[in-house]
C-alpha cells in the first residue's frame, strides 16, 4: 500500500515518553467499545497538583490553571499519582482537559491512552523541550498557554475511518489513528500537523518515536499524524 500525506485542517489555538505495553495493549481492546459509548456531558479535567492527581468531574468550563476555582466548582477526588509510574486510565469518551506543569508529568497522564476530544492547558514556565506524546484516536485538539489565545486541530470530524475495514491480499485490515503531539509545539505561534497513511509498521517507519515493541498488532494499518 502507498504511503500517503495530507495535511489536517486547523482554525485559532505533547514527549520521547516511556510507554506502558499493557496500557497500550488495553488501549486497543477498549477501542472498540468505546467508539460506541456515549460521552457525558460533563467534561473530565486532571491536574497534578501537590504529589496527586485530581480527577474531576466539570458541568461548566473551567479557566485554565484555577485550581482551587475546579475544586470548588467541580465533582473532583485524589487519585494515587507516582512519578515515573503510568496512570491505568485508558481510555476517555469524553471531553478531556488536561492542566500541566511539565511535560512528564503529562506523559504519566496521557501517553499511549485513547482519547477523542483534548484539552491541554500549560500552566508552567516554557520554553518546553521537543518530546513526543502518544494519543490514540485524537480527532479533535486544543492548546493554550498563558500568554496565548486558545489554538484549536481538527485531525478528523468523522467516525467512519475509526473503525474502517478494507480488503487487502484477502484479508481484513483495521485501521487505527494515532496521534504524536511534539510538546514543543507550546513554544509556537501556530499549531500545525500533517497526517501519513497506510502505515503498518510505526517502529520501522518512525523510528524515533514512543511505540512499545513488545506489542504487535497484525493486519492493522495506522494513520499516524504529527503535531507540531
Amino acid at each position: 500500500m502507498e504511503t500517503g500525506f495530507q495535511k489536517a485542517d486547523h482554525t485559532g489555538k505533547s514527549i520521547s515518553m516511556s510507554c506502558n505495553p499493557r496500557i497500550f495493549l488495553f488501549s486497543f481492546l477498549s477501542f472498540g467499545l468505546t467508539r460506541n459509548l456515549t460521552s457525558s456531558q460533563n467534561s473530565t479535567l486532571l491536574f497534578a497538583k501537590d504529589n496527586n492527581v485530581r480527577n474531576c468531574s466539570c458541568s461548566t468550563e473551567i479557566k485554565s490553571c484555577e485550581y482551587s476555582l475546579a475544586n470548588l466548582m467541580c465533582n473532583c477526588r485524589s487519585v494515587l499519582f507516582q512519578r515515573n509510574r503510568t496512570l491505568s486510565r485508558v481510555g476517555y469518551t469524553g471531553d478531556l482537559v488536561v492542566w500541566f506543569t511539565d511535560t512528564s508529568v503529562l506523559g504519566q497522564l496521557l501517553n499511549f491512552t485513547f482519547v477523542r476530544d483534548l484539552k491541554l492547558s500549560l500552566c508552567g514556565a516554557l520554553p518546553l523541550p521537543t518530546d513526543y506524546l502518544a494519543i490514540i484516536g485524537l480527532q479533535r485538539l486544543e492548546v493554550q498557554t498563558a500568554n496565548s489565545t486558545e489554538q484549536r486541530l481538527i485531525i478528523y470530524n468523522h467516525e467512519k475511518p475509526m473503525g474502517k475495514t478494507s480488503q487487502h491480499h484477502r484479508e481484513k485490515i483495521s485501521l487505527f489513528h494515532i496521534s504524536y503531539l511534539d510538546t514543543s509545539l507550546f513554544n509556537g505561534p501556530s499549531l500545525k500537523a500533517y497526517s501519513v497513511e497506510g502505515v503498518f509498521s510505526i517502529t520501522e517507519q518512525f523510528p524515533n518515536l514512543p511505540y512499545p515493541k513488545t506489542f504487535s498488532v497484525t493486519n492493522t494499518s495506522y494513520v499516524v499524524t504529527l503535531i507540531y
